[in-house]
């Protein structure tokens, strides 16, 4: 442990290993990539020695530098090889200089690994070899090193040192294979070595001996000169040596090759076989696949038939519960809206019948809230749930949820208390999430006889955690698994004494996982149980998927029985102030001077008592479908519509698109009534014009307050159109003012003359007459404005021919005092045809429009009126080149209230009340717009209009208060 310590807080110029082992590398780089390269690298990766150090055949590295060098050589050469390649590199003159030529005149490859091993301590004193097996032509070695290796790099050098010493004699390189290693954990390296050895070159020395002799005896027999017989015949001998040498060679080379050629024959035979019988099995493969295709395809035809049938059943079971729903909640909002009503009248009833009253309540909230889970459940189950997101402290939350539960557990003799402190908020829908607890603890409260149930909040830095312990009776080990399952009771034995639908926990399970979170349970059976629940921190757990479609979706969620109650008992104020209790008497009638309502509903148990809560507020119409509430609408113009949706002949909402497309009941507010709480279905209602959505079964205390707040909202309306009609009156009131100036100035004027001229001594006739011919002239004009003015403000009931040109021509010249000397406002009309309209409310609008493009241009500005026709329509344009429209506000510029001009400079109605007169008289208006550029108003106004149609007022008068309603 030390030495490896050691070797890790070693410097890199440690004497561990020798830089001849590094050599290698650097000649292999510099010769594959250039020195430029290897220069650059020393220059990135900071080494701390040098290339000149490295290059020092004395010298020596650690360890972990070489390590570092072969990291940086690999990364940078781009070849997972290189390491290998680089230690052939080895065997080169370059390398070894003249151990090179000396190991190939004298040495044998095994000579070379016996004194590469026996000189490594002298250049490696971090490990050791050791040979463990030596054969002719086979080696076997380990290598054992102090300092662990991080990673295969130096392993991969050595492989290819030791491959490389059979090139030194022009052989092949070794065979090296590595059966073990440290770096993978092994107590040491093992290499496996087989090479093929040199032939001997005697050929080449024998002949040399033979032909020296041969010479010599030839000049002993005189056959030549001594000199150049030895010399030729030792070139000879050398020659048939060397030829014999190189023919043994040849031979050797063919036997290899034969070998080679033999090996791969059978190769190519073993090849031939495993095709064939790849060729087979992919005949059987193609069969079986046919086979299994036609299975598939049978099978997905099955299953799609199969498919489509399921979505039936669930379309069909969807139906079926929105069927249940209303069927249920019908007779179910009847008995509970009596209850309600019977309840109150406490001075009239004996306590006996107040407690079956009490009694049946309380058996009709638990109907309530078994119809709410299961279509809860079926919500879920159709993928039809939509969660609005918001941040909730869970403390505080669960403190003020067991307020009502604190009185169930004081009636039962239990503790109920809530542990912990505030922690961070989580992002829930608030409404799922309070039923989901409400369903532990009343499970809690019910199951626990003694001792208590405790909430406790806790947090760590991912979720937060909410456990509800009780000390009831605890749940068996056996029912654990199945508590969460749906319609799964604890204990589901006959003689059980608790009662339940077993959809409880089935819904906080499946709630809690809409929200990310989760729950566990833990319980020993009489001793009690713990349900921990946990929800995600932070905003990653939200999809956007799930999210309501519609901010508003908070006050559309289903009413729970819990809410009517707690509307009823704590008597809290509602929106009118004054209907504290139901009318005593069914009998009681509206005044004369009270709003009419008309009531849409087909149950007659439903209308009957609706009309027994109605009547001593309202005036009544009522009807029993769609078809017949649209015709009253229509005839009557009630100041309010309540309705069923779900109606024969014509459903509620096809009776309000009908009533919103008909200019007449444009301005009605209607409220919708309903057993269906889905989400998607009230959002349908509220997208088509309704202005309220009444769930049920309902408070009718709610059912008045709505009513209430409805009419309230059509009079605040209703003023508001009023003031800003009076604006534009305003406006043009002082501009017939300034008109008037001078006529009335003139007449003023011409008064004192006259005067003097019949008074004087000596009356002067023609003064007198000059005067009254002034008077005249400046009374005409008087009267020429007011007459205008007149025209210009009344509105009226019947549509007359007004002609567009004339109608804009007069909006201008009502203008004219407000527009700067060097404005200038250029007119284009095209349609000479009339247009059949209320030539008062017309007027505003242009008054309105006009205004507006005068207020956005400079004093120097432009503006454009032109009228033109399109098909059947009219198309009036007021252009401007005034500072524009931001994008941000082009969808806000038809609501109430909403103006882009400075505060205290508009009532922002201006807009809103143009494009109601316009669709009540059939047309439409747009606003084109870019911001810096200026603006185009088009309206578009019907030609083919019949004439002798009443037109539906502008403003309905303002309804009389019945005697009830609060100021």
């Amino acid at each position: 442990m030390a030495s490896v310590q050691e070797a890790v807080l070693s410097p890199d110029n440690a004497p561990e290993v020798g830089v001849r082992v590094t050599s290698t590398l650097l000649l292999y780089f510099e010769r594959c990539y250039g020195s430029e390269r290897l220069a650059g690298i020393w220059s990135k990766y900071d080494f701390s020695l040098s290339l000149q150090y490295l290059r020092v055949p004395t010298n020596f590295i650690s360890l972990r530098f070489l390590e570092r060098l072969a990291d940086a050589l690999v990364k940078e050469s781009g070849d997972p090889s290189f390491m290998r390649n680089a230690g052939v590199f080895m065997a080169t003159p370059q390398a070894l200089g003249f151990v090179y030529y000396m190991l190939r005149a004298f040495g044998t490859p095994e000579m070379g690994y016996r004194k590469s091993i026996d000189f490594a301590p002298s250049y490696n004193r971090v490990g050791r070899f050791e040979i463990e097996s030596v054969a002719r032509d086979r080696l076997v070695m380990a290598y054992r090193s102090q300092v662990p290796e991080h990673n295969r790099h130096i392993c991969e050098l050595r492989m290819g040192q030791f491959a490389s010493f059979p090139t030194i004699w022009g052989l092949p390189p070794a065979e090296v294979h590595e059966s073990q290693c440290q770096v993978n954990g092994a107590d040491s390296c093992r290499y496996h070595l087989k090479w093929m050895e040199p032939l001997p070159s005697w050929g080449r020395y024998m002949g040399l001996v033979l032909g020296v002799v041969s010479g010599m005896g030839a000049s002993l027999l005189g056959l030549g000169h001594r000199g150049f017989t030895v010399t030729a015949l030792a070139l000879a001998g050398v020659s048939l040596g060397s030829w014999l040498d190189l023919r043994r060679e040849m031979r050797r080379k063919d036997e290899a090759l034969n070998e080679q050629a033999k090996g791969m024959m059978g190769s190519l035979e073993e090849l031939q076989q495993r095709y064939d019988e790849i060729f087979r099995t992919n005949l059987q493969l193609e069969d079986r696949v046919t086979v299994r295709t036609r299975e598939l395809i049978d099978t997905n035809a099955r299953l799609e038939t199969a498919l489509a049938k399921q979505k039936e059943l669930d379309r069909i079971k969807s139906e079926f519960f929105d069927n249940v729903s209303h069927e249920l909640r019908t007779p179910l909002t009847l008995i509970l809206l009596t209850l309600d009503s019977l309840i109150q009248r406490t001075s009239e009833l004996s306590p006996a019948v107040l407690q079956h009253l009490d009694t049946m309540n309380r058996s009709a909230s638990r109907l309530l809230r078994l119809i709410n889970n299961l279509l809860d459940l079926a919500q879920m189950e159709a993928g039809k749930t939509r969660l609005r997101y918001e941040p909730l402290e869970m403390h505080g939350f669960l403190s003020s949820l067991m307020v009502p539960f604190r009185v169930m557990a004081e009636r039962k003799g239990v503790a109920l208390q809530l542990e912990g402190t505030a922690v961070s908020s989580v992002h829930v829908d608030v409404p799922r999430l309070e039923s989901v607890f409400q369903n532990l603890v009343s499970n809690a409260l019910k199951f626990t006889t003694q001792g208590g149930v405790t909430i406790r909040v806790s947090e760590d830095d991912t979720w937060v955690h909410v456990e509800v312990r009780d000390t009831g009776s605890g749940i068996a080990t056996q029912d654990i698994p199945v508590i969460f399952d749906r319609f799964a009771q604890a204990d589901s034995s006959g003689t059980r004494r608790f009662g339940g639908s077993g959809i409880g926990l089935a819904l906080v399970k499946e709630t809690l996982e809409l929200h990310a979170g989760g729950i566990d349970v833990s319980s020993e059976l009489g001793k009690g149980s713990s349900f921990h629940v946990r929800l995600p921190k932070g905003t990653a757990h939200v999809r956007e998927d799930l999210r309501a479609a519609t901010e508003g979706e908070e006050r559309l969620r289903p009413i729970r029985r819990s809410d009517l109650t707690s509307l009823l008992s704590t008597s809290a104020p509602v929106a009118s102030g004054a209907v504290e209790v139901l009318p005593e008497s069914a009998e009681a009638e509206a005044s004369p001077d009270a709003p009419r309502v008309l009531l849409v509903e087909d149950e007659p148990e439903i209308r009957a008592f609706l009309r027994g809560v109605l009547r001593p507020y309202y005036r009544l119409l009522e009807a029993t479908n769609g078809e017949e509430g649209l015709k009253l609408a229509r005839d009557e113009r009630p100041d309010l519509i309540i309705s069923d949706v779900m109606m024969p002949v014509m459903s509620g909402i096809q009776m309000l698109e009908a009533l919103r497309s008909i200019p007449e009941t444009l301005e009605v507010p209607i409220i919708l009534l309903t057993a269906r709480q889905e989400v998607d279905a009230k959002v349908e209602g509220l997208s088509m014009g309704a202005n309220d959505y009444l769930a049920k079964p309902f408070s009718p205390r709610e059912m008045l307050a709505r009513i209430e707040a409805q009419l309230r909202l059509r009079d605040a309306a209703v003023r508001a159109a009023e003031n800003e009609r009076l604006a534009a009156t305003g406006l043009l009131t002082s501009g017939f003012a300034h008109e008037v100036r001078n006529p009335l100035n003139g007449l003023m004027n011409a008064l004192a003359p006259l005067r003097e001229s019949l008074t004087h001594g000596t009356p002067d006739p023609a003064m007198a007459v000059a005067m009254l011919d002034l008077i005249e002239e400046c009374g005409g004009r008087i009267r020429h404005l007011a007459e205008g003015l007149l025209s210009f403000v009344r509105t009226g009931t019947k549509a007359m021919a007004v002609d567009l040109g004339s109608s804009l021509d007069a909006s201008l010249e009502a203008l004219s005092w407000r527009l700067p000397p060097d404005m200038k406002v250029e007119r284009d009309y095209r349609c000479p045809d009339p247009v059949w309209s209320d030539p008062g409310s017309l007027n505003q609008v242009w008054v309105n429009l006009l205004d507006n493009a005068v207020r956005a241009v400079s004093k120097e500005g432009q503006v454009k009126v032109s009228t033109v026709r399109e098909g059947g329509d009219a198309v009036v344009s007021i252009i401007d080149n005034g500072v524009g429209i931001k994008r941000e506000h082009m969808e806000r510029l038809f609501q109430p209230f909403f103006s882009t001009r400075d505060a205290g400079e508009g009532t922002g109605l201006g807009l809103a009340l143009c494009q109601r007169i316009v669709l009540q008289q059939g047309g439409r208006i747009r606003v084109f717009s870019e911001f810096g550029k200026g603006t185009r108003v088009e309206v578009r106004l019907p030609l083919n209009v019949d004439p002798d149609r009443v037109l539906p007022p502008l403003l309905s008068e303002s309804r009389p208060r019945p005697p009830h309603w609060s100021t």
